[in-house]
């Protein structure tokens, strides 16, 4: 087995910071109360700049600063952000194991699928880094040995215990970072034990009656000599996520950070469950006034194509957005996933194939709607109707009604040939010796094919059907209407459509 442990060192500061617009994020502070003083448990950069650190009083750091933005220590508003980090994790591994102030994921089973460690390491700490967390990312063969790695390294690197130097990494590491020996430091400082080595070097039977059993546990768990059993996170049957704002956001172009951060957790909650989105919803809320009734507006996007790629669904998104006008700020905002279908095996064919084309239309089609609105997109539509100017018709109905795999062969016999091009109303050719002329007296080539319908709807008509080519080679799709009163008068041609 192979783990990948993402530590947030400053998570008691990032799950408010990403409910902020980047440019809005103030100067403020984490407290946590120790007796009866509240002291700074963590402080973000701009309220370090004012002399700000972490394990100060309150009242010291409000006395360089007194506008800045207090917060207490919410373990609970941390475990949302976790769980947040863990959808968008899904997408990469079903197996992710939540820390108290991290996330655990088994990585083996999708090594293949993503192209190594190195990659599959670097796409899985962009997930989590998107949803605002700060990481440090440690890999070991052992779900404790990776979590004691990531505790240890600085933020933002990787440190790899992935090969046969997993033992040695681990030997170096502080007594501190064990959680079993948290209650007994100083203890074992006094003893002259300051690393997991020198701890293993200890007589097993005095370790386990003077600390416990616990610490030998948690030292045979991280150097893989016992097991470590794990509960894998389980992600809801419904994906509704609502995420409130810090600050009033005027400006829809703001919204795209956030915004991204629930498309990439609904994503991961698609391909966790093996299913793919065709419909869902982006709500913007609004503080209720007088002036403005509505509490809410809804951002509906329907697809003509199922999908779970949120570089795919956030272009859509992000072009509604451009053409949405905010009356009011919006403090808040909502995610849903309306219609969720089966998915679909990813193409790895080496050439693409008739599916991934129709998938790169409907993709192209969807934007289209995204950016003019659904009215501007029409769609053909076959009609069971053997007269060609009603055989089909414009749907104005949008992408919904539009799909590249929706055809209608099956209406259409093999053996009729139809010209690509149809007059919107047929043409009245001009006679030369009791012959069609277009350009030329025109040469029956192919017919007659007798139409006769409509009948049930007072436009009934009875044609006698011609392939005709004139002296241009082009070919032409005529006819002459049949009626037997008429059969040894003049006969009237029109154009009905043109070949090539």
């Amino acid at each position: 087995m192979l783990w990948i442990a993402l530590h947030c060192p400053t998570l008691s500061l990032d799950w408010i910071e990403r409910r902020f617009p980047a440019a809005l994020i103030p100067a403020m502070a984490v407290t946590i109360r120790k007796g009866n003083q509240v002291y700074i448990r963590q402080a973000n950069k701009p309220a370090q700049q004012w002399g700000i650190t972490a394990h100060q009083p309150l009242a010291s750091a409000l006395s360089l600063f007194p506008d800045l933005v207090v917060l207490e220590h919410d373990p609970n508003e941390e475990m949302k952000a976790l769980q947040e980090a863990a959808y968008a994790a899904l997408r990469f591994t079903p197996n992710i194991v939540l820390q108290c102030s991290g996330l655990i994921a088994e990585i083996s089973g999708s090594l293949k699928l993503f192209g190594g460690l190195k990659k599959l390491c670097r796409l899985l700490n962009r997930a989590v880094t998107v949803q605002g967390l700060q990481l440090c990312v440690g890999v070991a063969p052992t779900a404790k040995g990776a979590w004691l790695l990531a505790q240890s390294t600085p933020p933002h690197t990787v440190i790899n215990g992935a090969g046969a130097k997993f033992h040695l990494l681990l030997d170096f590491l502080p007594v501190s970072l064990l959680e079993s020996a948290q209650a007994h430091l100083e203890v074992i400082r006094g003893i002259g034990c300051k690393t997991l080595a020198d701890l293993r070097r200890l007589p097993r039977g005095g370790m386990a009656r003077r600390f416990g059993t616990g610490l030998l546990m948690e030292l045979d768990q991280a150097y893989g000599d016992s097991p470590d059993p794990q509960k894998w996170f389980e992600a809801p049957e419904y994906f509704q996520r609502k995420m409130e704002l810090m600050a009033q956001v005027e400006n829809a172009g703001m919204l795209l950070l956030p915004v991204q951060r629930m498309i990439e957790q609904m994503c991961g909650w698609l391909v966790s469950r093996y299913t793919a989105v065709s419909a869902f919803s982006l709500i913007l809320h609004h503080e209720y006034s007088l002036r403005q009734p509505h509490r809410s507006t809804p951002i509906n996007i329907r697809l003509s194509e199922q999908s779970n790629d949120p570089g795919h669904l956030m272009i859509l998104l992000r072009e509604r957005l451009d053409r949405t006008k905010l009356m009011v700020p919006v403090c808040g905002l909502e995610l849903i996933a309306d219609e969720i279908t089966a998915g679909m095996e990813t193409n790895l064919e080496l050439f693409p194939t008739a599916q991934s084309e129709a998938t790169s239309l409907s993709r192209f089609i969807e934007k289209l709607s995204s950016r003019l609105g659904p009215q501007a997109i029409t769609s053909l539509q076959a009609i069971s109707d053997y007269r060609p100017e009603c055989s089909q018709r414009f749907d104005a109905s949008g992408i919904g009604g539009f799909s590249c795999r929706g055809t209608h062969r099956d209406r259409i016999s093999s053996e009729l040939i139809r010209p690509a091009w149809l007059m919107e109303t047929p043409l009245e050719l001009k006679l030369q010796r009791q012959q069609p002329v277009y350009g030329s007296l025109l040469k029956l080539i192919s017919g007659p094919e007798r139409i006769e319908a409509g009948w049930w709807d007072d436009g009934a008509i009875t044609r006698d059907y011609f392939i005709a080519e004139n002296n241009l080679g082009q070919l032409l799709w005529i006819y002459c209407e049949h009626d037997l009163a008429r059969e040894n008068k003049k006969k009237d041609w029109y154009l009905q459509g043109l070949f090539g």
